[in-house]
């Protein structure tokens, strides 16, 4: 009876340890999303939607915050490139406020933080979910090693500093605007610079090629602190004979550049652009990580522009090549949408619907069903 006795007490008593312990660590809670938010600064690494789509626009990618750091007065800072907005924070159990948003932490450690935008009006998958790294780099640090030195060369034998033509550093093209050549200085996002120069060096060197020829060429040129374009180097060619046809066409960009800033000082940058015109097999279309970025930026581009047609040809390049493509889908489907083709749009909602992806699914349903 004794024996029974001390067994219920035993195990009563184990079971009121776990209670309270469990009691202790649920209101100590918001004490340990604190002590780990401000113990590290936050590197942006990915963003993805709840129902796992990451989202691969690199417009997007650019919009989220690239570093978070959270100080224990109850302040903070947004910190996109060298770009900081500050902000104030408070912890309620798992929720994060931050200014008038409210975030959902989902996970934190000392390694990684994963939340959550907390919308009562938003349905699970339709939400955005960040992932930072921990880390105890300075957001200036950060930005070096992330941004600004990969992408930095030295051109030998001047000693030259060159940034390799990149979303933070990179020059501006006027085109053929008329009124920009007498514009000392004009705000030209990196996406824009690419398409248009990009563009405009194409529609000069098809000129001269003959009609349904299969060609890749590869090409680097430098455009100088002054503007110039110097050292073309066609780096590969599967028809060298138009070689000359295409540096013609890059030397033709001469004095149409603004040369690449940081710090308020001119760097030499140096521009690498493939051209193809082969035409593609679809069921055999390899990746290329240069090739795929180039058709999805110059999607965007041509989105932004509301040139819809056009932006499918190149979304579709990217489709081909990688069933991976989630993000591409959904944007061909937009611009089907946008363009009032919407028998097309439902094709691709339907064939993300198939992947699981609840996003794709509910757009379906809401513009695709009687």
């Amino acid at each position: 009876m004794k024996k029974n006795v001390l067994s219920f007490l035993l195990v009563y008593l184990v079971q009121t340890v776990i209670f309270a312990q469990s009691k202790i660590d649920s209101s100590s809670y918001p004490v340990q999303i604190f002590q780990l938010l401000t113990k590290y600064n936050w590197e942006k690494n990915y963003v993805d939607m709840q129902d796992g789509s990451i989202l691969q626009d690199p417009a997007a990618e650019r919009k989220t915050v690239m570093c978070l750091l959270f100080r224990k007065n109850g302040t903070g800072s947004f910190i996109q490139g060298e770009q900081a907005s500050s902000f104030r924070f408070r912890i309620i159990d798992s929720l994060v406020t931050i200014n008038e948003a409210i975030y959902k932490i989902d996970k934190i450690n000392d390694y990684e933080i994963i939340f959550s935008v907390y919308a009562k009006n938003l349905d699970e998958d339709e939400k955005l979910r960040f992932h930072y790294l921990a880390t105890k780099d300075t957001p200036s640090e950060i930005y070096l090693r992330k941004l600004i030195k990969p992408n930095v060369v030295f051109d030998s034998p001047k000693k030259d500093t060159v940034f390799l033509f990149n979303q933070e550093v990179y020059p501006k093209f006027r085109g053929n605007s008329e009124w920009l050549r007498n514009v000392s200085d004009f705000e030209q996002a990196f996406e824009d610079t690419y398409g248009v120069s990009y563009n405009y060096i194409e529609d000069e060197f098809l000129t001269h090629l003959p009609k349904n020829i299969n060609t890749r060429f590869e090409v680097s040129f430098d455009v100088t602190t002054r503007g110039l374009v110097e050292n073309i180097v066609i780096t590969s060619s599967t028809n060298p004979e138009y070689n000359p046809y295409l540096i013609a066409a890059i030397q033709n960009t001469n004095r149409k550049w603004l040369p690449a800033k940081w710090k308020e000082k001119n760097y030499k940058s140096r521009i690498q652009y493939a051209f193809q015109t082969e035409k593609e097999d679809p069921k055999n279309i390899a990746y290329d990580p240069e090739i795929y970025d180039n058709f999805y930026n110059r999607a965007m581009g041509l989105m932004a522009r509301k040139k819809y047609d056009k932006a499918v040809g190149f979304l579709t390049k990217c489709i081909l090549m990688t069933e991976d493509s989630i993000d591409a889908l959904y944007k061909r489907a937009e611009c089907y949408q946008a363009a009032g083709i919407l028998k097309y749009a439902c094709m691709d909602w339907s064939f993300l619907s198939s992947k699981g992806l609840k996003r794709a699914e509910k757009l379906y349903w809401q513009n695709c069903k009687p």
